[in-house]
């Protein structure tokens, strides 16, 4: 028996959300199928339900894995035909400015926000201990 193995390709908050929507789906669903049982509406909540269940369960979107495999290879052969094959050393940096993007990583930008508010601090302690030595040596 062969076990297939899929990388993960959600976050633990999304694949929580997964997991609460498709189990409320799927309740909402068996609960119109009770009231009425030919209802296609129910059975329809029940399926999409049941998906998104084990899509939070597993950590794993199919439709998101192909989507982003669609995503690379358009931009892999936009950018070879764009720049006459010539890609080959601009490919790696989109893709890193692509997986930051997608994954929110804004450490360079916090990075020289605390620098720039560690020299603010600095610059007023340096004002403070001007101000003191002034006052001391006027007394």
């Amino acid at each position: 028996m062969t076990l297939l193995t899929q990388s993960e390709n959600l976050s633990t908050k999304n694949a929580f959300m997964r997991l609460t929507c498709g189990v409320g789906m799927t309740a909402f669903g068996i609960g119109r199928i009770s009231r009425n049982p030919n209802c296609t509406r129910g059975r329809m909540m029940i399926i999409f339900g049941a998906m998104k269940t084990a899509e939070g369960i597993l950590k794993y979107c199919p439709t998101k894995a192909m989507m982003s495999s669609t995503m690379q290879s358009a931009v892999d052969s936009s950018m070879t035909s764009a720049f006459g094959g010539q890609a080959a050393s601009i490919i790696p940096n989109i893709d890193q400015l692509m997986k930051d993007f997608a994954g929110g990583n804004m450490n360079s930008k916090n990075s020289d926000s605390q620098n720039s508010d560690s020299k603010n601090q600095s610059n007023d302690q340096k004002k403070n201990n001007n101000n003191s030595q002034a006052s001391s040596s006027t007394t």
